[in-house]
């Protein structure tokens, strides 16, 4: 159970017992191979495929991407609404290229900072 974790926080799935790790693990590995039937399909080539899950089933994604270990998924960190970018420039058989990652520049004001507001930087909403 994740809800007793704060959310987002860099290195928090670190802080998830194995069983939950495992089940992501398997669920992200399910979606990976889903993405991957779906660039398959001929009739679909030049397509772009959008992803939209929680940042939990993206890290793996990108960990399965880049052919790591479950155990590698805190060394990851996505921000809520941030886009990665993976690309097949050698199809599906091909090993997926990351362009992009946690980028969270569209969501504008509320984009995270990179770094602490001060006094002068608060704004009035």
């Amino acid at each position: 159970d994740v809800s007793s974790l704060p959310p987002f926080q860099p290195g928090w799935l670190n802080k998830v017992d194995d069983e939950l790790r495992t089940t992501l693990w398997d669920q992200s590995g399910n979606a990976w191979k889903s993405l991957l039937d779906e660039i398959s399909d001929e009739s679909k080539s030049g397509e772009v495929i959008v992803a939209v899950s929680h940042p939990a089933i993206h890290i793996g994604l990108l960990a399965h991407c880049l052919n790591l270990t479950k155990e590698w998924l805190g060394s990851f960190h996505l921000d809520a609404g941030s886009i990665s970018v993976l690309d097949f420039p050698d199809g599906p058989k091909g090993n997926g290229v990351i362009r992009c990652i946690n980028y969270t520049a569209h969501l504008g004001r509320w984009s995270i900072p990179i770094t602490r507001p001060t006094a002068e930087d608060v704004e009035d909403f």
